[in-house]
Parts: structure tokens; sequence; C-alpha cells
């Protein structure tokens, strides 16, 4: 049976499509269940990824919840861009300046009990940085506990995995955005 061309490009598109699956699968099996996109109950995001320390989760969108500040500051918040909100409210003045898109504020290693990771939470909220964990409760919703006094007290809120759909199509929107600002800001020829 001779392949006619449109048949032969339909067939290689279904190989390449069945390749690239088959690698996606494999990638996500080789993943720690903590490893993605979280959405906080605030709505903002964090990614949690593996790093020399463990786990390490950065902000990676931010969303300035309503209520949170008085009306000069929502105003002003509101007027920003993501890439300008920095880490003012830190203890330490010297990191005050520290962008607050891509601050790293968990770093968590295996705890003894599985679906659990022990270690430090940074509060942007109040610039504090406290000993938690983060325990699995299903394979998209996770725990996040912060405590203090030797771990007696401790306050937590469950974090949901955004949907990788969400972030494709999320990244399609920023690059199709990006590509126009790009050709609008070329010289006519």
């Amino acid at each position: 049976m001779k392949w006619k061309s449109g048949n032969r490009r339909h067939l290689m598109r279904l190989v390449l499509a069945l390749a690239a699956a088959m690698a996606g699968a494999a990638s996500a099996a080789a993943q720690a269940p903590i490893e993605g996109v979280w959405r906080t109950a605030l709505l903002s995001e964090v990614s949690i990824s593996a790093c020399p320390e463990g786990f390490c989760g950065q902000l990676s969108r931010i969303v300035v919840p309503e209520g949170m500040l008085s009306g000069a500051e929502a105003e002003a918040a509101a007027a920003m861009a993501p890439e300008e909100f920095f880490d003012y409210r830190n203890e330490d003045p010297t990191l005050r300046d520290r962008p607050m898109l891509g601050l790293q504020i968990l770093t968590l290693w295996q705890g003894n009990q599985p679906y659990r990771y022990d270690g430090e939470i940074y509060n942007p909220e109040d610039g504090k940085t406290y000993s938690g964990y983060l325990e699995m409760i299903g394979p998209d919703t996770v725990r996040l506990n912060g405590c203090v006094l030797f771990n007696v007290v401790c306050r937590g809120e469950e974090w949901t995995r955004v949907p990788a759909e969400e972030l494709e199509a999320r990244a399609a929107t920023e690059a199709e955005a990006e590509a126009e600002t790009a050709d609008a800001a070329a010289p006519a020829q």
C-alpha cells in the first residue's frame, strides 16, 4: 500500500504527539508529588521544584487580596505591575529591596512520614520565617502549616495544584502578547 504525502504527514504528527505524551508522562512520574504550581488561599501562586536543599517554593504569581491593604495602599498596588512589588515587610532592612516575584518562600525536605515535607516558611505578609511543614492531602491538594512555640502552635491553609492546561493556556496568551508588543515596537519596513 502506498502512502500519500498528506497521510504520511498525518501519521508523522500522530507519532510525534504520542512520543511527546509518553515523554510528559515519564517526566511527571519522575517528579515528587509536591513539585508543581500551587494556588494559595489568597489566589497567589507558588512554584515548587527540586533544589539543593530539597524542595524550594518561589512566588510565581502575585495577587493582592482585597481588604489586606489600606485604601491608599490598595490603590497603589492596583496600579503596580507584579515586578514592582518588593519585600518591604521583611524584618531584615537589608532584604527589603528584594522583588516579591520569584522570591523563595519555602525550603522543604522529606519528613519522617510519607507525603510530609518539613522545612522553613517565609511569610511576606509579616516578614518573618517560621518552621513548619507541607503535607499532601491528595494529588492536587496540600496543606501548608507554619508553626511557632517549638511547633506547638501551628496555623495552616490548603493550596490547590494549578492545572497544567491552565498554565499552558496562560503561557500561550503571554507569548502572544509579547509577540504583539515586539511587532508593534519593530520599525516599519
